[in-house]
C-alpha cells in the first residue's frame, strides 16, 4: 500500500530451488535486457511454483475485508480493475485516480487500513472505488497479502489486474495516447501474462525541502519530482522473478531494496499475491520483457515525517528498518539533494524507451 513507500529489502529465495544468478546490468537499450533461460531452469520455476502454492493455500488465513460505501460491485468482463492498499494518502489520490483514469482503469478495488486523514472521505466520493475496511492491521495482514487474496477471491480470476500502491504511476511506450486495453493486446499477441516494470524512484532537482506535494489538485507528481537515475540498476534472476536494485535508495541511502514489480498481470489464480507482490504466483511467468516502468514517489518535502510515522506505526517489515534508516539519512541531512551524475529529468515514454528502461511495443 502507500504506506510502503519504503520497500522491504532483497530477499533470499529457498536455497532448495536457487539458481544461479546473472548479474545483468540495468538497463540495457540494446536487449532491456534479453533474459534466457534453459529447458531445466523453465521447470524448475514450474516445480518451483507448484510447491508455494501448495504451502501457502495449507496456511493462508482467512482475513475479513468489509465493504464501505456503496459496498461490493462485479466486475464487467470489459472493466479493468485495479487494485490498492492506502493509509493516509490524500495528498496523492487526485493525480493517482487522474493518471489511471486516463489510461483506461474503469474500477478500483481498495482497502484502507485506517487512515486518519481524508483519504477515506475523497475515496468514498468516487462512483468508480469500492472501498473495504478490514478489523486488521496491514501487518497482520502478512503485510497486506492475505487482503489481495481476498479481493481476488471476491472479484474473480482469469482476468487481467493491476496492482500498484498510491504512489506508483505505471507508464509503458506511447502510454500518452494508447490505453491500457492496447497494452494489454500487444502482451497477450506476444504471449506475457505477467508485465514487468521496475519502479524508478524520481526526485526533486533541488533540495527535498523544495519539493511540496500535498494533492491540492491533481497536478502530477513528475511535475514536482522530475529527476531520476538513468542507470547504476543490477538486475539478477533465480527460479521466482527477476529482482532489481540501485536508484537512489543504494546511492544515497545504502538500503538494496527490492525494485522490481509485476503490476499489470493476467490474473489465473486466487493464490497470484499470495507469495510476494515482488513475485507473483505462477512464477514461471515473471521472466517476460520490460514493458513498462512505474514512476514511483517517496522523496518529497515530507519524506522524513513520512519515515518516523512508518517506524511508528510498527506495521512494517523486520520492524520497520528500512525506515529507521531513513530517519537517520533525512534526519541528519537537512535540504539534502539527491541528485547525482546519472540524474535526468523525466520527459515521457519515449525517453524511457530509449533509455531502455522498458521495450517499445
Amino acid at each position: 500500500m502507500d504506506s510502503t513507500r519504503w520497500h522491504k529489502p532483497v530477499s533470499q529465495p529457498d536455497m532448495l530451488f536457487t539458481l544461479s544468478k546473472t548479474n545483468l546490468a540495468f538497463p540495457d537499450p540494446d536487449n532491456a535486457p534479453a533474459i534466457k533461460r534453459s529447458l531445466s531452469r523453465r521447470l524448475i520455476s514450474r516445480l518451483d511454483s507448484w510447491r508455494i502454492e501448495r504451502r501457502l493455500k495449507r496456511r493462508q488465513i482467512q482475513t475479513a475485508i468489509v465493504p464501505l460505501g456503496s459496498g461490493m460491485r462485479p466486475l464487467r468482463e470489459s472493466d479493468i480493475p485495479l487494485i490498492f492498499l492506502t493509509r493516509n494518502s490524500a495528498n496523492f489520490l487526485p493525480s493517482f485516480l487522474s493518471h489511471y483514469r486516463k489510461i483506461g482503469v474503469t474500477r478500483f478495488l481498495c482497502i484502507d487500513d485506517r487512515s486518519s486523514d481524508e483519504t477515506r472521505n475523497i475515496l468514498l466520493q468516487q462512483c468508480d472505488v469500492d472501498l473495504f475496511e478490514s478489523p486488521v492491521r496491514y501487518g497482520e495482514a502478512d503485510r497486506g497479502k492475505f487482503w489481495r487474496h481476498e479481493l481476488v477471491k471476491l472479484y474473480g480470476i482469469q482476468r487481467w489486474y493491476l496492482n500498484v500502491d498510491c504512489d506508483e504511476y505505471l507508464i509503458y511506450d506511447q502510454y500518452e495516447d494508447k490505453p491500457l486495453s492496447w497494452l494489454i493486446a500487444q502482451l497477450e499477441a506476444k504471449g506475457i501474462k505477467h508485465c514487468p516494470a521496475p519502479m524508478i524512484d524520481l526526485y526533486p532537482s533541488g533540495p527535498l525541502s523544495s519539493a511540496v506535494f500535498d494533492g491540492s489538485s491533481d497536478i502530477m507528481p513528475w511535475k514536482v519530482a522530475n529527476m531520476f537515475d538513468a542507470s547504476g540498476y543490477r538486475m539478477n534472476v533465480d527460479s521466482r522473478f527477476m529482482s532489481l536494485i540501485g536508484g537512489p535508495r543504494g546511492r544515497i541511502l545504502n538500503e538494496h531494496v527490492e525494485l522490481m514489480k509485476y503490476p499489470l498481470l493476467y490474473v489465473a489464480t486466487t493464490m497470484a499475491f499470495a507469495s510476494s507482490i515482488h513475485k507473483p504466483l505462477p512464477f514461471y511467468r515473471n521472466f517476460s520483457p520490460i514493458c513498462g516502468s512505474l514512476l514511483h514517489f517517496k522523496f518529497f518535502s515530507d519524506a522524513l515525517l513520512f519515515a518516523e510515522a512508518a517506524v511508528a506505526d510498527a506495521q512494517y517489515y523486520r520492524g520497520a528498518h528500512v525506515y529507521k534508516n531513513v530517519v537517520d539519512v533525512l534526519g541528519a541531512k537537512e535540504n539534502m539533494s539527491l541528485t547525482g551524475p546519472d540524474s535526468l529529468p523525466f520527459k515521457d515514454s519515449r525517453q524511457f524507451a530509449k533509455l531502455g528502461l522498458f521495450k517499445r511495443l
